[in-house]
């Protein structure tokens, strides 16, 4: 799956090479037992993306459909084999146990059938499958027995068919009364034991496990007067009868054969795994309250000194703009700007974006609190955030109870831009704060994300950003941005801008630079630009997380082209752009990656970082990754990536362990000063001694 002319990596086979590198995590035996389990299950979810996105998006192109799917399918044998292979060995040396029915103790099969009969059996529905019916509508990605039955009177030829669905309400693992173990029996299991009972008078001849991918694509009528959250549950309702692209079953080769036809698949969409499925559900294992010394020891995000010495943040953000580096800074920081614009009295309006927010949102709260205060608050919700739609329509439901002005963006894009601005009233006139930032407003994913945000009163940045929310709020025109750039208005061609002067400013004895971190680059354009570049003699060294559609090494094309991926603890996911610039540094901060869509259906704000202090944080930052010679992986001219390994293991380094053990340094030394501080002084004695 590469392009005609070889100068680009398709971008399907990038992203399974991602997940290559994600699953090589699973497998390093230096990692706690249940930390591979984790990442086991971070490649099952992103496979069900890859075949609800990616796969889904060829449904038109059926060779390349079927390609990237015997590619997909390759991935999931080896995650699986090294999963049944591998992981449940150690797992059972270590107490933890699938147990079968024929291996139930007689306390322990007494304890399923209690569950079954008073918890599970009420719940649950069997589905008659009729041979001239259509197939009732299975849902996305949830599990279902497969039963096969017939009457004591009928033969064998006249089977008929039905399916349950496994309850998502439940917990995918029974765990069995053990003091010393930790034994499990899966819920399908369960249901299996005691199958006959949803069919008197026939006989269960055999069941079999299915769980279906639908395509995740939604086409949505922006111009509708109507409710747009109504018109959005509505298109919620029809996905769950899109287009089938994997089937994914445990059987008998005559029920795969039957499902098969019945759901209109061909060989190249099913999966037959006859040990063990969804394994997504399985790695939940590692966050139970259990075996904590089979677990990497949880990180705590710490507070921002800034912030945690101030009495009054607005004068903290007066006297200099301040960094938030996420997971290693704590995301109260950004809760406590959001909270106390809520509070403070001499705050006037709250204008915020939010894309993906999470069940439990204090930003959310702080806003909800805002509106109740009678302030002019403002909320640009992105109901199309995929897979987040539900839930974002549940909070703009509950801001708009509140009081709060709650908009949907702009027709046509999605709304990924990271933004909220403070309108304040002070002695010296109307003062506007921002926060920019690369991720998203959800504290959950904020100590699990690598991100990057900045708080600022910059006049320049804060009016930009005031013109930003008119724009996309109202009926104003793009603005002339006095430092920010926004997609789908101008950031592709601000982005080859920098790139060509980056050429200009380049001379033999002094190579121009540029060093950028992502999580995606597959534009064709930028990837051009970035050729020329290199064809010019700039170095350029990128950090690409997932997918990269740029091919380095290519002699007299991008020889001066390195690329990085970094996969570790907490999910990279900040954008920095640094360009050398003859000497005069510039760094940008973005929500975007340099892909189509963010460049052209998305919109997107690139900001720069220009007071020096935190300029020169941003590039310690950036440069630190490129010195990870332990979970860094370097992408090769022909697609694949190596694994990078210091030669002595005195000079290994690792980019996260690195911005953990900073943190925690400075944590140290703001108890030390604050010990220091509450200590009674000798008479005379100065606070500087």
């Amino acid at each position: 799956m590469t392009e005609p002319d070889g100068k680009f990596i398709a971008r399907e086979s990038s992203w399974l090479q991602f997940n290559r590198r994600v699953l090589a995590e699973a497998m390093d035996p230096s990692l706690p037992l249940l930390e591979r389990l984790k990442f086991i299950g971070i490649v099952s979810s992103n496979l069900d993306e890859f075949f609800m996105v990616r796969v889904a998006s060829l449904l038109e192109y059926p060779e390349e459909m079927r390609a990237a799917s015997r590619e997909a399918f390759e991935l999931i044998e080896s995650q699986t084999r090294y999963f049944s292979e591998g992981l449940v060995p150690e797992m059972q040396k270590a107490g933890i146990e699938r147990v079968f029915p024929q291996g139930l103790t007689d306390r322990e099969r007494q304890h399923v059938t209690f569950f079954f009969r008073h918890e599970l059996f009420p719940v649950l529905t069997p589905i008659a499958i009729y041979p001239d019916k259509p197939v009732p509508v299975l849902s996305n990605l949830n599990l279902y027995l497969g039963v096969s039955l017939k009457e004591a009177s009928a033969g064998k030829d006249d089977l008929l068919h039905a399916v349950i669905e496994v309850p998502r309400i439940f917990p995918r693992m029974i765990v069995l009364p053990k003091e010393t173990s930790y034994r499990f029996l899966l819920i399908e299991d369960v249901i299996k034991m005691f199958v006959e009972e949803f069919f008197p008078g026939f006989e269960a001849v055999e069941t079999g496990l299915l769980r279906i991918t639908r395509a995740a694509e939604m086409t949505i009528d922006e111009e509708k007067d109507e409710d747009f959250a109504e018109v959005m549950t509505e298109v919620l309702r029809r996905r769950q009868q899109n287009s089938i692209v994997r089937l994914e079953i445990s059987a008998s080769d005559a029920q795969v054969s039957y499902w098969s036809e019945r759901l209109g698949m061909d060989i190249f969409s099913v999966w037959n795994n006859p040990s063990w499925m969804d394994l997504k559900s399985i790695s939940q294992l590692a966050f139970q309250p259990v075996f904590f010394d089979l677990k990497r020891p949880s990180w705590v995000p710490k507070p921002l000194p800034q912030f945690d010495k101030a009495q009054d943040i607005w004068t903290a953000i007066r006297e200099k703009d301040v960094l938030v580096h996420h997971p290693y800074d704590s995301f109260d920081a950004v809760s406590r700007f959001v909270h106390t614009a809520a509070e403070d009295p001499d705050v006037l309006a709250i204008k915020q974006t939010l894309y993906r927010a999470g069940p439990q949102s204090s930003v959310i709260s702080a806003l909800e609190k805002a509106g109740e205060n009678g302030k002019n608050v403002t909320a640009l919700i992105e109901l199309k955030a995929r897979f987040d739609e539900d839930s974002n329509i549940h909070w703009a439901r509950r801001l708009e109870m509140a009081g709060v002005n709650v908009l949907y963006g702009v027709s046509g894009f999605k709304t990924h831009a990271k933004a909220c601005l403070v309108i304040r009233r002070e002695a010296d006139g109307i003062r506007k704060y921002v926060h920019l930032s690369t991720g998203n407003y959800n504290e959950k994913t904020a100590a699990l994300y690598s991100d990057i945000g900045l708080f600022t009163c910059q006049e320049e940045i804060a009016q930009d950003i005031s013109s930003f929310f008119n724009m996309v709020t109202g009926y104003s025109q793009p603005a002339a941005w006095r430092k920010i750039e926004v997609a789908p208005f101008g950031l592709r061609r601000r982005i080859i801008r920098l790139i060509g002067r980056e050429v200009m400013r380049s001379t033999r004895e002094k190579p121009g630079l540029i060093r950028a971190k992502m999580n995606s680059l597959a534009d064709p354009e930028v990837i051009e630009a970035l050729y020329r570049a290199s064809q010019k003699g700039v170095r350029i060294e990128l950090n690409v997380r997932g997918i990269c559609g740029l091919r380095p090494g290519m002699t007299g094309v991008s020889e001066n082209i390195s690329v990085i991926s970094v996969v570790d603890m907490f999910l990279e996911h900040s954008r920095i752009f640094y360009f050398q610039n003859g000497g005069d540094e510039e760094v940008y901060l973005s929500s975007s990656d340099w892909m189509p869509r963010n460049f052209d259906r998305r919109i997107e704000i690139m900001f720069p970082v220009e007071a020096q202090a935190t300029k020169k944080e941003v590039i310690d930052i950036l440069g630190r990754y490129f010195l990870d010679n332990t979970k860094a992986w370097r992408l090769l001219e022909g697609g694949g990536y190596e694994k990078l390994s210091p030669k002595d293991p005195a000079e290994a380094f690792r980019a996260q362990e690195y911005f953990c053990k900073k943190a925690q340094d400075r944590e140290k030394q703001m108890q030390k000063a604050a010990i220091k501080e509450l200590k009674p002084q000798k008479p005379g004695a100065s606070r500087t001694e």
